[in-house]
């Protein structure tokens, strides 16, 4: 049985607002991270029977595994909700994914730091989308690329000079431009 058009229509809604909501914010940085402090939050509580033989991973490391996975949820809950803390997000969540390798059973064996770590770096490594009215600066809608015609038939130096004032004699730093201001 097949939906309805208008179903249809809504769903194809519903995935293209989730499609661009995704490209606004670190998505997968946050969706590794959090993988990540799940897995390490498992393995100091759970227990694994097998017949009448009960394995379990309870150690010191339950209440360390506990404060390292909560804070890790929570980077990767920033990373989607507020992606202007993305980078010191990641720094916390990269450090914790870290000291999960030595504190957490040796990282939740290694799937969790790994998982910790590539997430927190996809997050520290996103910027967001220019829009697509703004291009790159100088650049023109055909892709070519616009020279700026200054007065003096040269470009400001960044670098403020030094030029000696002639009443006094005494040597005064001029105002420059800072690099990126004068470009556009």
């Amino acid at each position: 049985m097949k939906g309805s058009a208008g179903e249809r229509r809504g769903v194809s809604a519903v995935l293209a607002g989730f499609r661009s909501w995704r490209r606004t914010r670190p998505f997968w940085g946050g969706l590794f991270t959090l993988l990540a402090a799940l897995l390490l939050l498992y393995p100091p509580y759970a227990s694994l029977k097998l017949g009448d033989v009960e394995v379990s991973l309870r150690t010191t490391a339950g209440i360390s595994a506990l404060v390292i996975g909560v804070v890790m949820i929570a980077c990767a809950l920033s990373f989607w909700v507020r992606p202007e803390w993305r980078l010191s997000a990641g720094i916390v969540a990269l450090l914790l994914s870290l000291v999960a390798l030595v504190v957490v059973n040796l990282g939740s064996f290694l799937v969790g730091t790994t998982l910790g770590v590539v997430g927190s770096s996809l997050a520290i490594a996103w910027s967001p989308r220019r829009g697509a009215g703004s291009g790159a600066a100088g650049q023109r809608p055909g892709g070519t690329a616009r020279r700026r015609e200054f007065p003096s038939g040269r470009k400001p130096s960044p670098v403020p000079r030094e030029r000696r004032s002639e009443d006094e004699g005494a040597t005064t730093v001029a105002e420059g431009t800072r690099i990126g201001e004068g470009d556009t």
